[in-house]
């Protein structure tokens, strides 16, 4: 069967999931990375969306709405004095060369940049904070600031697929590390309803059942619909699949 007949299989059919774990391992583990590929798709392309137009709407709010600037020792520093917050149709822009706003202010302001006192903080999946020292922008105008966007936006299409590959293999190591973690579960169901399975096998059991799982907030993300309680939704459907499959393989023999 190849991997992608798998992949439906694995969505509801607890048998398949159990009969599964007499396969080759490198088979799992080329699942594994597809079930991670699967799952980083939503991240991957909210990322190249943000990181395009938070560039153009950078260059568009140093050009005509923020104030001339200067980066001095780390220290942002103009003429402005309240923060100025600017709105633009995919993300929030934020300049407060006053100290009044800090990092964790930023934290609710989903898809946002901001630039403050001492650090830019940038709003994705999570906040980011970087202070101006370093990235290098201890000591910098605002000219060399929009000439430094301009350029990252000529070289982006290099920046994006390294970024992309960065979070895949990020996802891939977390993806191995929960599968690992719930192949434990795995054997010790199959102990308990005295079932023939060692832990290499209950490895392979809960690859697969992670499927349904791992497609669901896939599409969830797609679709921009949180879930309540995510991760025990994760973890809850994932053991429920598992003790299924292992209640699928025959009784040990006594």
């Amino acid at each position: 069967m190849n991997i992608f007949k798998q992949l439906i299989k694995s969505i509801h059919s607890p048998k398949h999931i159990a009969a599964f774990r007499f396969q080759g391992i490198g088979k799992t583990i080329l699942y594994i990375f597809l079930l991670s590929f699967l799952s980083v798709i939503p991240r991957v392309i909210e990322l190249t969306s943000f990181s395009t137009n938070a560039i153009n709407d950078v260059q568009d709010a140093l050009e005509h709405n923020i104030p001339s600037f200067t980066i001095k020792d780390g220290k942002l520093e103009s003429e402005s004095k309240e923060p100025i917050i600017i709105e633009k149709p995919d993300m929030t822009i934020v300049f407060d060369s006053t100290g009044d706003t800090e990092a964790k202010d930023m934290e609710e302001e989903e898809k946002s940049i901001a630039f403050l006192k001492d650090s830019i903080v940038v709003n994705l999946m999570g906040s980011v904070e970087w202070s101006y020292s370093m990235i290098g922008a201890e000591d910098i105008t605002k000219d060399q600031a929009l000439s430094t966007v301009n350029m990252m936006d000529s070289l982006k299409w290099i920046f994006l697929p390294v970024a992309m590959i960065s979070v895949y293999l990020f996802s891939s190591a977390v993806m191995f590390l929960k599968i690992m973690i719930f192949a434990l579960i795995a054997t010790a169901f199959a102990t308990a309803m005295q079932k023939r399975v060692n832990y290499r096998q209950g490895f392979r059991i809960t690859a697969y059942a992670a499927t349904l799982s791992t497609l669901f907030f896939a599409i969830m993300e797609l679709l921009k619909t949180p879930v309540p309680a995510a991760p025990f939704v994760d973890w809850f459907v994932i053991t429920v699949i598992i003790y299924l499959s292992v209640k699928e393989i025959p009784q040990r023999k006594a």
